[in-house]
Formats: structure tokens, C-alpha cells, sequence
């Protein structure tokens, strides 16, 4: 090897990272009242109870349309500007509708928070 020094090279915001310092320490969790701690654990229950719909239809999303277009094959031959139906489907409706799931989700989380 030549004898020259190694040059490090690094972006701004590495030079800037490592003036911080070390990675920040997560916060502790304030320890809450027994009472507090049960309203905490039962609304979790709640959400997650309220949650299995929204994972069975997002599983019925992902897993059963392409089984569905699978037994439509009729999708297949009808196009639209050149490209079949079917692929279509399966690029234009399954993120809107995972959103849309999110969304409904999420407002029923939030009516169960306000509720207790």
C-alpha cells in the first residue's frame, strides 16, 4: 500500500449525527395507578377485540383476490388500454382499500379511547 492517509469522506448529516453523540435514550414510561393500569390493559383488549374484522378483511384482500381473479378469467381478456383487467385489479384496488381498512380502524380506536 502507498503511504498516503486515508481521507474519510461522510455527508453532512453523519458529520452532524456524530457531533450528537451516541443514540438517545428512550424515555420511561411514567408507572401508572392501579386504576389507571386496568383502564389501560381493558382498552387494549378492546382494540384488539375491535381490530380482528379489519385483519380478517385485510386477509381476505391479500390472500382472496387473486384467488378470485383466478376463477375469473374472463378479466383476463377484457383490456384497457392494452393492459388485461385482471392486472388492473390487482394494482389499482388493493392499497385504496388496505387505506381505507386503516382509516376505519383507526376511527374505531379512537371511539373506544374516548368512550372509556
Amino acid at each position: 500500500m502507498s503511504g498516503t492517509k486515508r481521507t474519510v469522506v461522510m455527508s453532512p448529516q453523519t458529520r452532524l449525527a456524530r457531533h450528537r453523540g451516541g443514540p438517545r435514550r428512550p424515555r420511561r414510561m411514567p408507572r401508572l395507578e392501579t386504576a389507571e393500569l386496568e383502564r389501560a390493559r381493558a382498552l387494549r383488549r378492546a382494540q384488539l377485540t375491535r381490530g380482528l374484522p379489519t385483519l380478517g378483511a385485510l386477509f381476505a384482500l391479500v390472500f382472496g383476490m387473486p384467488l378470485a381473479l383466478s376463477e375469473l378469467p374472463v378479466l383476463d381478456e377484457i383490456r384497457v388500454a392494452g393492459v388485461p383487467l385482471s392486472w388492473l385489479v390487482l394494482v389499482l384496488v388493493p392499497f385504496p382499500t388496505m387505506s381505507l381498512l386503516a382509516l376505519r380502524q383507526l376511527r374505531r380506536a379512537e371511539t373506544l379511547e374516548r368512550s372509556r
